[in-house]
């Protein structure tokens, strides 16, 4: 499967105009690490386990293209499945799946979130000549070093209210030595912080702040959440250390894709008590979000090396669901006109047209 995914995609990147092919493939180049459970029901189906959250899962395991917004590979585990263990093999398999001139464009780059916290990943990378920045849990090494962090070390993020971001010399150990350590904080207001504890966004806090009851929380000063990324991306002056942060948020391509797999290719389930037709089930899923990225890349408008309109909502990518609603599930007739077969479309439906007269004029297949 990711062999064939491979081929369409580099097939995809030969027929793009060729100052879009030059942009996508010449990098930056990001793959994407992430995984999602899927609930199921029945005690006895084989592969799924439970979660943390006490649900019976299975658990897809996927390597994107964020700027293609295809999928390069992909496994389906069960919810005890621990996915640092299989993310270097994912990783490589990944960079195989790669069109030849995005993989020698030497600008690839790994983003993964705290999920995949571990030097074996970071090493898997190092090894391939690429960078990465991997998200890092918040354990208590890292608490500790902000008492290092000067009020002048900070400096503000881009394009994200009250955020800062500065830098730390911290590299675990079994990490490449190049390894440093980006911090970001966000000011928060008390009440945007939750009195539960166990909330979310309360976890990002800092201990000391943590443990407070929430009336004392409203009267401790300045309150932050905190994030940790772990990378070895250039980040030496406060411009660059900024640009990677920014970079480095906008991994939620691959979550686009989870939504779309499972409200428009029907991943929100895993139908059968046997691995491998639900590994099949979760390909199909993921061929039809390849799909739309293909479909995306080919048929939107574009201005040089840029997309400036898609077909989905303010210009973007269209999801599954609109485009079943706006290209397949379309009212049509076949009349005979001059001697012609001609397909007539109802009124306000003329984005099929549109999408077919710009892969007709695709070059043709060898």
């Amino acid at each position: 499967m990711e062999t064939g995914l491979a081929a369409v995609t580099a097939r995809m990147l030969d027929l793009l105009p060729p100052a879009r092919a030059a942009a996508l493939a010449g990098g930056p180049v990001t793959i994407d690490l992430d995984a999602t459970d899927v609930e199921v029901y029945g005690s006895k189906k084989r592969g799924v386990a439970y979660n943390h959250q006490g649900q019976r899962v299975g658990r897809p395991h996927v390597a994107i293209w964020a700027e293609a917004e295809v999928v390069l590979a992909a496994d389906l585990g069960s919810g005890t499945d621990d996915v640092r263990a299989t993310a270097p093999d994912l990783l490589r398999r990944a960079l195989a799946a790669l069109p030849a001139a995005a993989r020698e464009s030497g600008q690839i780059a790994l983003r993964a979130d705290a999920g995949y916290f571990a030097g074996a990943l970071a090493r898997a990378a190092r090894d391939e000549h690429i960078a990465f920045a991997i998200g890092a849990r918040r354990i208590a090494p890292l608490w500790r070093l902000l008492d290092g962090i000067a009020d002048g070390d900070w400096h503000d993020a881009i394009a994200m209210h009250a955020a800062q971001v500065a830098v730390a010399d911290y590299c675990p150990d079994w990490w490449p030595a190049s390894t440093k350590l980006l911090i970001r904080r966000v000011r928060l207001d008390p009440g945007q912080v939750s009195a539960d504890p166990r909330s979310r966004r309360r976890r990002t806090l800092h201990p000391a702040q943590r443990m407070l009851p929430f009336p004392e929380l409203a009267t401790a000063g300045a309150i932050y959440a905190y994030s940790f990324i772990l990378t070895n991306l250039d980040v030496s002056d406060p411009g660059k250390a900024v640009a990677v942060e920014h970079w480095y948020r906008h991994r939620t391509t691959v979550e686009n894709i989870f939504r779309d797999g499972k409200h428009g290719a029907a991943l929100r389930h895993l139908p059968s008590g046997h691995i491998a037709v639900n590994t099949a089930w979760m390909w199909g899923a993921l061929l039809a979000a390849s799909m739309a990225g293909w479909l995306h890349q080919l048929t939107a408008t574009t201005d040089g090396p840029l997309i400036v309109a898609g077909h989905g909502v303010r210009g973007g990518k269209a999801m599954i669901e609109t485009l079943r609603w706006r290209l397949i599930a379309v009212p049509g007739r076949l009349v005979r006109h001059a001697g012609q077969l001609v397909l007539r479309l109802p009124p306000g439906r003329g984005l099929l047209a549109e999408i077919l007269a710009r892969l007709r004029a695709l070059p043709a297949t060898s």
